[in-house]
């Protein structure tokens, strides 16, 4: 691994980040690199989905074909606009592909892209997805699935920062990770992305509005700071899953010196990728990528990340 320099150390809301991408094995690398026997859990994971209902029957059907797994988790942005037709239109497909019985979600910002109140928005997610809440915990065998999302509307409509964690959530979080701070590894999913970390977000052609997803963010850096364990799985950014930031440690100022580890969703509908001018832009409408995390019998996480349109594993990175 090569040592990290001055450029990936940023600073957040005060608090020093370091950051150091992962990169993983590349596909012919990678072969034979899955654990031994069968995985004791497989997930499949994707996120921005955003009307791409063709792109998703195809990545249905793509998973499907690596063997069963058990649990589908969508890390937000489900749909477009989160009407009650796009709902429909998104379990409807669902319905005519092969994937996991279970079905969690995160919430994301697109869910909220219509004109009812928030509570409706929130209310109408749930519904859908049969989550609990927009936070709660669950668990696939022995390994614990913790979902965060906003308690309250975004601050500026369609512009960040997006998610408000509030107090309550924080305390749940920080003691659900207490809680299993002896579990090998605890998978937390959001739609949205913490700064510096994933592609997008870190880098020398990062986009900058990247930077403040959260207003709580201070607050939740230091929480996950603390728990090498946590594996954050972020969507949103739409970002290339062939980029060597795709996945990265993170080592929050004052927290464990081992870091926790981040790692990007893909995406369903668009890829993007930086503009040269500290945006971004669209890079390809056709793209299609997303990830099946394995826990082996060996007790080691892998993570696969995974080209839908091509059928094929981009990376391969073993925790």
């Amino acid at each position: 691994m090569t040592p990290p320099t001055r450029r990936k150390i940023l600073t957040a809301g005060g608090l020093g980040l370091l950051t150091i991408p992962l990169g993983g094995l590349a596909a012919q690398q990678a072969y034979g690199a899955r654990p031994s026997g069968a995985a004791a859990v497989a997930l499949d994971v994707i996120s921005d989905i955003q009307g791409g209902l063709d792109d998703l029957g195809d990545a249905l059907d793509d998973l499907k074909a690596l063997g069963g797994a058990d649990a589908l988790v969508i890390a937000g942005d489900l749909v477009a606009q989160g009407t009650v037709e796009q709902y429909e239109e998104l379990y409807g497909k669902l319905d005519g592909h092969p994937h996991p019985e279970r079905v969690l979600a995160a919430l994301g910002n697109h869910e909220q892209y219509n004109s009812d109140p928030f509570d409706t928005q929130v209310k109408r997610f749930l519904e859908y997805t049969g989550m609990p809440d927009v936070y709660s915990e669950t668990a696939a065998g022995d390994l614990p699935l913790l979902f965060i999302g906003t308690t309250a509307p975004a601050v500026n409509g369609t512009n960040p920062p997006f998610v408000t964690l509030g107090k309550t959530q924080l305390e749940w979080l920080d003691g659900a990770l207490k809680k299993h701070a002896d579990a090998p590894y605890v998978l937390l999913f959001s739609h949205h992305v913490l700064p510096g970390t994933v592609s997008g977000t870190t880098g020398d052609d990062a986009a900058r509005f990247y930077d403040k997803d959260f207003v709580d963010e201070d607050e939740l850096l230091t929480i996950l700071g603390a728990h090498p364990n946590v594996v954050f799985f972020s969507g949103h950014t739409h970002w290339d899953l062939n980029r060597q930031d795709w996945a990265a440690k993170k080592v929050v100022d004052g927290g464990d010196p081992d870091g926790f580890h981040v790692v990007n969703t893909g995406m369903i509908e668009t890829m993007y990728g930086p503009d040269g001018k500290g945006g971004e832009k669209a890079l390809d409408p056709a793209a299609s990528q997303g990830l099946r995390v394995l826990l082996g019998d060996d007790g080691k996480l892998t993570v696969e990340s995974r080209d839908f349109r091509r059928n094929e594993t981009i990376r391969t990175l073993k925790l």
